[in-house]
């Protein structure tokens, strides 16, 4: 088994023993897996590394190798990972419906770049909205309380 066979094997082991131990044969799957990593990052490598600019250095040369390897591990590695128990956050989960309007549309701008997740969800920012509005009913307008 590889070092990344490996090192995937000891963060399953914490994340989720009782899927290690479903498994029929453990050190053969991590070690596949380590494999396919390997494999990725080898495959990724070329276009990370670029080509040698002139006038680099030998220092500059290992730097820029170095550089390029360890994002290629972070990019692969990171796909291999096991899933995480706590809600992702840039994925709202039921959390959010305990949320104020203002709350989450704070959050929105915090936590989700621009594009159509975005819009979505201060789509339903707006909607939340205008139902706590329908609910407290039709008279009740909170723009007008600011003025």
């Amino acid at each position: 088994m590889n070092r990344y066979g490996t090192m995937l094997r000891q963060q399953w082991e914490i994340a989720n023993p009782t899927f290690v131990q479903s498994l029929s044969n453990p050190e053969e799957h991590f070690t596949q897996m380590g494999e396919q990593v390997e494999s990725e990052i080898q495959e990724l490598l070329p276009s990370l590394e670029g080509s040698d600019p002139a006038g680099e250095t030998y220092l500059q040369k290992v730097g820029r190798l170095n550089a390029a390897r360890l994002q290629a591990e972070e990019i692969v590695l990171a796909e291999y990972q096991p899933p995480s128990d706590s809600p992702e956050e840039d994925e709202p989960e039921d959390w959010w419906e305990g949320m104020s309007p203002d709350q989450q549309e704070t959050w929105v701008k915090e936590n989700v770049p621009p594009g159509e997740r975005h819009q979505e969800l201060m789509r339903q920012v707006q909607a939340h909205r205008n139902n706590r509005i329908l609910a407290l009913g039709a008279s009740y307008d909170p723009e007008a309380e600011d003025s």
